[in-house]
């Protein structure tokens, strides 16, 4: 007779964390009546825990940072592609630049009361009260570290066109 559960998915936590300092960036993007609001926060490190589907490291796609130049060397951590079942952020390390890309087309009065609104309640306030949609990710780049269990330790990275290598890191002696 089968069993009335469901069988349960084995899942297997990666520790993925930025290798150099700045690194790391939260990117909201918020839009209303056809005006965008883009917010960037950025990190001197992070950290998050991947759960894999497959017992293997998680298979990361490359792709562009919006606003970058346009090279495929970053990826975004929250996406849950390939055998990434899901991702949860252990921490993000000293929060050091915050850039806001206003539109052309507002008012400089009401950017004037959205910036005051902001540094009052964080950005979060305009999609809780000003009824703007956010659509948040994160953002990293340059070599990335996997650890796993049993001493599993990779170092990864992207080229321009978002081809992944091991990255050698290098020791002085």
């Amino acid at each position: 007779m089968a069993p009335d559960h469901e069988e349960e998915e084995t899942l297997t936590a990666w520790t993925v964390s930025t290798l150099y300092k700045k690194s790391v960036e939260d990117y909201d993007c918020l839009t209303k009546d056809g005006l965008e609001i883009i917010h960037k926060l950025g990190w001197r490190s992070g950290s998050w825990t991947v759960y894999t589907t497959d017992g293997r490291p998680p298979k990361f796609i490359f792709t562009q940072m919006p606003g970058g130049n346009g090279s495929k060397d970053c990826l975004d951590i929250l996406d849950n592609y390939g055998n990434i079942k899901d991702v949860e952020l252990n921490m993000n390390c000293d929060g050091c630049w915050v850039e806001i890309e206003w539109p052309e087309n507002l008012d400089e009065d009401e950017q004037e009361r959205l910036q005051e609104l902001i540094d009052e309640d964080g950005i979060e306030a305009l999609e809780e009260q000003e009824d703007w949609a956010m659509e948040s990710t994160t953002y990293i780049w340059g070599p990335i570290l996997i650890e796993g269990e049993n001493g599993y330790r990779k170092i990864i990275v992207a080229d321009d066109d978002g081809n992944i290598s091991e990255y050698k890191e290098e020791h002085n002696k």
